[in-house]
């Protein structure tokens, strides 16, 4: 037996490992019961998709394919539908919503009906041929019990999937158009740490399964029996797209994240050297996430704490204000976070690298950016590119002097700007004055 054909199983493999793990992790989100019956369905969906793809199967395991097909196959657009309503508008189901249950549930009992009438040996003959030779066959078995079977589990199933299909993409369209989903948010997201909402990361990932079916549905069987290592490509793509789907489903209950809070999603996973700083993330995220009541509740739960650590009612007070202001507990650790934050920027010259964001900074202290920017413009009384573009400013400055005949170009990328352009318009606007007039005037005054 070819190693590879259990590969073409890997997505099922998958969907079970993520079934039982949003049971541990994500049974308290809104979206965990619609989520759990998208992956059941999808394990029976990949279970015979991976039958149908492993060359030389009994004929016979054909016929519980099939009907493995016909009974998940149209629970999955639905299903992902009522996910997607669950989290972009966070409201209860109503009983409308479960209608579509009619057409599954009738197509399999069609289809077990009539393999029972026509007995599952003469079934699986059928699929055989049908599989191997084409639809060319079925005007032979016109008006006969197989012909029935076929016009249930194939042709009223293709047109209840393309209805289906045509509904979701119709919602998706609306959704894309209305919130404007853009591959701009996906790059920001990854590169410039910017949020993302969690809604349109899904789209993405939905994309990349949608790929997978579409390749299915393109190519028959007899070349997938033939080309193994295509459909053990196909299975490790769309486990990839299901497994990114369900990671993000963890998220199910933020509007939107970004790719520092996706990397914390395992907050208790630290070591002790960092634990400070991860306490200091997993609070500043509760914090943003609580109104005003719990936010007054868990003033009082820290002042009772702090009570007992013998700190004065001076003390205490000062803390609870902090807290209602947005600073949190995470205050406490100002002093050392902006020690680190100093020597990143002054010692180790963070300020040089181009591109640099606040989300990168953030992930060097092992905390959260909204905090790193309150302490940026609560000591510095500027936002971080502005302190960013006065501290490359101040070391140009200091570059020029040294370097006077360097080229505008790699004075600028010594200084971490991008261009020339970039640099000399930075420049004037903190200066006054290019580069070339305030060098000339500074050794106008040494002479």
């Amino acid at each position: 037996m070819n190693p590879l054909i259990l590969l073409i199983f890997l997505p099922s493999f998958v969907c079970f490992f993520w079934l039982f793990t949003n049971f541990y992790l994500a049974r308290r989100t809104s979206t965990f019961d619609v989520i759990q019956c998208f992956s059941i369905a999808l394990i029976f969906y990949f279970l015979a998709d991976g039958i149908y793809s492993t060359p030389g199967i009994a004929p016979e395991v054909l016929v519980y394919s099939r009907l493995f097909v016909v009974g998940a196959g149209p629970c999955l657009i639905p299903l992902l539908l009522l996910y997607f309503y669950k989290l972009h508008w966070r409201r209860p189901f109503r009983t409308i919503h479960f209608i579509w249950i009619v057409l599954p549930v009738s197509l399999l009992i069609a289809g077990v009906v009539f393999t029972e009438i026509s007995e599952r040996p003469v079934i699986a003959r059928f699929l055989s041929d049908l599989f191997t030779i084409g639809s060319s066959i079925v005007p032979d078995y016109r008006g006969t019990t197989l012909w029935h079977f076929y016009i249930w589990t194939r042709i009223i199933f293709m047109i209840v999937i393309a209805l289906e299909l045509f509904v979701g993409v119709v919602y998706l369209l609306r959704f894309v158009i209305r919130d404007k989903v853009s591959f701009k948010h996906l790059w920001r997201f990854f590169f410039n740490g910017e949020s993302i909402k969690v809604t349109e990361l899904q789209i993405y990932n939905l994309l990349i399964i949608a790929i997978y079916i579409a390749a299915k549905l393109i190519f028959i069987k007899g070349f997938l029996d033939t080309h193994v290592w295509f459909s053990v490509l196909l299975a490790f793509l769309v486990s990839f797209g299901y497994s990114s789907l369900m990671f993000c489903s963890l998220f199910g209950e933020k509007e939107s994240i970004t790719l520092v809070q996706a990397k914390h999603v395992m907050f208790y996973n630290y070591n002790p050297a960092i634990k400070g700083p991860v306490v200091e993330i997993m609070m500043e995220e509760l914090l943003e996430d609580s109104d005003s009541d719990m936010l007054v509740r868990f003033r009082d739960k820290v002042g009772d704490i702090l009570h007992e650590e013998s700190l004065t009612p001076k003390e205490i007070t000062a803390v609870k204000e902090q807290m209602l202001r947005g600073a949190g507990v995470a205050g406490m650790w100002d002093d050392s976070l902006m020690t680190r934050f100093q020597s990143l920027m002054l010692n180790e010259q963070l300020f040089l690298q181009p591109s640099l964001s606040l989300a990168d900074v953030a992930e060097r202290l092992h905390t959260n950016k909204t905090y790193v920017s309150k302490m940026v413009n609560n000591t510095y009384n500027l936002g971080f590119p502005e302190l960013l573009n006065t501290l490359r400013i101040d070391y140009a400055q200091q570059y020029l002097l040294s370097h006077k005949d360097a080229r505008q170009d790699d004075i600028a990328k010594a200084c971490g700007f991008l261009s020339a352009s970039s640099f000399n318009n930075i420049f004037k606007k903190i200066t006054g004055v290019t580069p070339k007039v305030w060098l000339i005037s500074r050794e106008t005054k040494r002479k």
